[in-house]
Formats: structure tokens, sequence, C-alpha cells
């Protein structure tokens, strides 16, 4: 019985190797999209303005599920779209902010929507290089900080897997071997 608390080549490898780093890479992804995102809303403070009017204005609601009815979840966007012109020509923007992700306040994603009423005035911030990149509010909020946070929490924690998940699954098999042998006597 005490051979079942073993584990097999392949799962140990799995277990071992493939996990910790594969949390690894995702982490790094993480950082990677937060650092992007930290550098765009901190540029964005420097980037020339122009006018602009809302088109639309209103929050969308995206539900998802993870296989079971009960565990289902919604998030809220304020969903706005305005048009502005760049020398001459036309552009549609979306992202009020750097920071402006979904939410699971309804409320507060009202509140952001209704802050851009349809037909209201707004000044879009754009960037110079690519004048389809825009904002209507500049710099950083915490959002994409906190992709950056998450990354290194998950990266700390593929690498401590990494280092110490070998030695625990080597010392378990070590107490089931011990265990094994001292029930054959």
């Amino acid at each position: 019985m005490a051979s079942s608390a073993r584990m097999s080549p392949a799962k140990r490898f799995i277990a071992v190797r493939v996990f910790p780093w594969t949390t690894v890479l995702f982490a790094s992804l993480f950082i990677w999209i937060g650092i992007d995102q930290v550098h765009k809303a901190s540029a964005s403070v420097e980037w020339p303005s122009v006018p602009g009017t809302v088109r639309t204005s209103g929050v969308v609601e995206d539900s998802s599920s993870s296989g079971s009815r009960r565990s289902s979840s919604v998030t809220y966007h304020a969903n706005v779209v305005y048009d502005y012109v760049v020398e001459g020509k036309a552009y549609q923007g979306e992202r009020i902010s750097y920071g402006s992700y979904g939410t699971g306040d309804e409320e507060r994603a009202t509140r952001i929507a209704a802050g851009y009423p349809e037909g209201a005035a707004v000044r879009v911030y754009f960037q110079p290089d690519d004048p389809g990149e825009s904002v209507l509010e500049p710099g950083t909020e915490g959002v994409p900080w906190f992709f950056v946070a998450m990354g290194s929490a998950f990266a700390l924690f593929g690498l401590l897997l990494a280092r110490f998940l070998p030695r625990m699954i080597r010392a378990t098999g070590e107490r089931a071997s011990g265990a094994a042998g001292s029930d054959r006597r």
C-alpha cells in the first residue's frame, strides 16, 4: 500500500520540472504585459491632445463560467467610443485609460461611462508615432501595476516550487519506501 504513495517518473517530471517552469513562464507574460502597459501609461502624459467627441457610451457585461452553473462570474466594462481627428485623418478610440479594465462592480462601470455621455466633447491624447493609439485619461492607474505585482508573485511562487518541490517529493518518496521496508520485516 505504501508503494502507491510513490510517484511515477513521468508524474515526477511534470510536478518537478514542467509545472514550476510553466508557472514562471506565464508569470513572465503577466510581468511583460504590466511593464508594457505602465510604460505606455507613463508616456501618455507627454502625448499631444486634440478635441474629440464621444460617439457611444455605456456598460458592457461579460459573463464567464468555469464548467458549472454555480461558478460563473460577471465583469462590467465602461464602453466609451470616441472620434477624433489628427492631421486631417479621422480616428476612433475606445481606451479610457491604461488602467481601465473590467470590474465586478456594475455601479463603478456605470459611473465611469456616465462621465463620458454620448455627444460630449472630450480631450483625446494620442501617441505621436501612432495616432490610432489614444486615451482619454493619460497617466497610470493601479491596474497596470497590478499585472506587474501579480506576475512577480507568481514568478516567485514558480521559482520556489522549482527549488523546493524536488526535495519535498524526494523526501516523501523516501518516507514511503522506508515505511514499505519496515512493513516487510
